[in-house]
């Protein structure tokens, strides 16, 4: 099925025209997986969801909106921003779940392979006992969906600390101008994104969500990104720490 989604028709506005997105469900060209093409600006990326056959009958993977929400979020990244990517698409994936204020564990993929473990290694939480992973795992982990749950784990844990700060609201789709936490925090995120380099790392994006908050809140937020960075190892100097800045 096809979801159209067209940029300006103006290169002065931003992009070139007619490369709508298109999708199709129930792939033949796979299994157990889904993927998405994304082509240089003006061709149109497509993305791919195939049947998951570790249960009889074989289930969808367009009928978890995990996998929509995370295949729609990807774009071109590779070695360590690989995982970045995988990451990122998690992290919007997480965020389209929440219904309150509540900031629960958020499991990937239930449905599609019919566990309750989904389908990465921990669930993303703010519990370090649920979910350990820090900035120093990145070391030990060699494939993008595993590289990626750090990051998506660090985000989920910047998810609830704004929530704390700042409540939430279940307008957060129609009314970008909220300042509730769930809406400044998909105002960083989405502010944060072209804000990075190239194949970006851990380190440019946590200085992309620095940056956005300057340039959207005046840097409101700055403390509150600082600590829970550092909290996963992401502190001054990013070297594997839980230092802070001294005026926090």
């Amino acid at each position: 099925m096809g979801s159209p989604r067209r940029h300006s028709t103006s290169r002065s506005l931003g992009g070139k025209a007619v490369d709508r997105v298109t999708a199709s469900i129930q792939d033949s060209a796979g299994t157990n997986n889904a993927d998405f093409s994304t082509p240089p600006d003006g061709q149109s990326g497509h993305m791919r969801r195939y049947l998951f056959t570790s249960s009889n009958p074989n289930r969808d993977g367009a009928l978890e909106n995990d996998v929509p929400a995370h295949e729609n979020t990807q774009t071109a990244w590779v070695e360590t921003a690989g995982g970045m990517g995988e990451s990122w698409s998690d992290a919007m994936a997480d965020w389209t779940e929440k219904t309150s204020a509540a900031v629960p564990d958020d499991v990937m993929g239930q449905y599609i392979i019919n566990s309750p473990a989904g389908i990465r290694t921990h669930p993303y939480s703010t519990s370090s006992t649920v979910n350990p992973l820090t900035y120093a795992s990145v070391g030990t982990l060699n494939k993008v969906h595993n590289i990626g749950e750090v990051w998506a784990n660090l985000l989920h844990n910047v998810y609830a600390a704004l929530i704390g700060q700042w409540g939430w609201s279940p307008d957060s789709r129609t009314n970008p101008d909220g300042t509730v936490g769930n809406i400044v925090y998909m105002r960083l995120f989405i502010d944060s994104l072209p804000l990075q380099p190239c194949n970006p790392n851990f380190l440019t994006a946590c200085n992309a969500w620095l940056q956005a908050d300057v340039n959207r809140y005046n840097g409101t937020n700055r403390c509150l990104l600082w600590k829970t960075f550092a909290s996963k190892g992401l502190g001054v100097n990013a070297a594997n720490n839980a230092d802070i800045p001294s005026d926090c």
